[in-house]
């Protein structure tokens, strides 16, 4: 078995009981995925963009996480783990400046950003515009300009 499907599994087994819209979880968390397999990076990303909500939303711990996938992954998932705060503005403040420290967790926020708008696109047009609103900040915060991370935000750019 491939790390990739056993990342499935995982994310399947950790989001059970969450659906996204009116699909099961996995959809969000497969879309999450594509986006980086899609723009050609590595399996470290892959597998972080398929266990991106697992501590979040999933009740997993960064050390299930690196025991299973190794620190990387660990690191990266716990990066993109929002923070507590009152609000998702406090949230934002708080958990931003811990992703931009790692730019493969940027990737990984972006692809989830992406998977985010296109799905509201079509489907949640009060949710498009709160993402739409939020993307000055969301930029301000974790734009660099790099090599490692430009695929991920020129594909953002075409949603905006």
């Amino acid at each position: 078995m491939t790390n990739k499907e056993r990342a499935l599994l995982v994310a399947e087994k950790a989001h059970q009981n969450q659906s996204y819209d009116i699909y099961p979880y996995m959809y969000h968390v497969k879309k999450v995925a594509k986006i980086a397999e899609d723009l050609g990076y590595d399996e470290s990303i892959v597998i972080s963009c398929i266990l991106h909500d697992t501590m979040e939303d999933g009740r997993l711990s960064y050390n299930d996480i690196k025991k299973s996938f190794g620190k990387e992954i660990a690191e990266i998932v716990y990066l993109v783990t929002d923070e507590k705060g009152r609000n998702r503005k406090e949230r934002h403040e708080k958990t931003y400046p811990l992703i931009a420290t790692n730019w493969k967790a940027v990737v990984v926020k972006v692809c989830d950003r992406i998977a985010n708008m296109e799905h509201s696109y079509y489907n949640n047009e009060g949710k498009f515009s709160m993402y739409l609103g939020e993307n000055k900040e969301f930029r301000n915060a974790l734009y660099k300009e790099d090599d490692e991370t430009r695929r991920v935000w020129d594909r953002l750019e075409v949603l905006i």
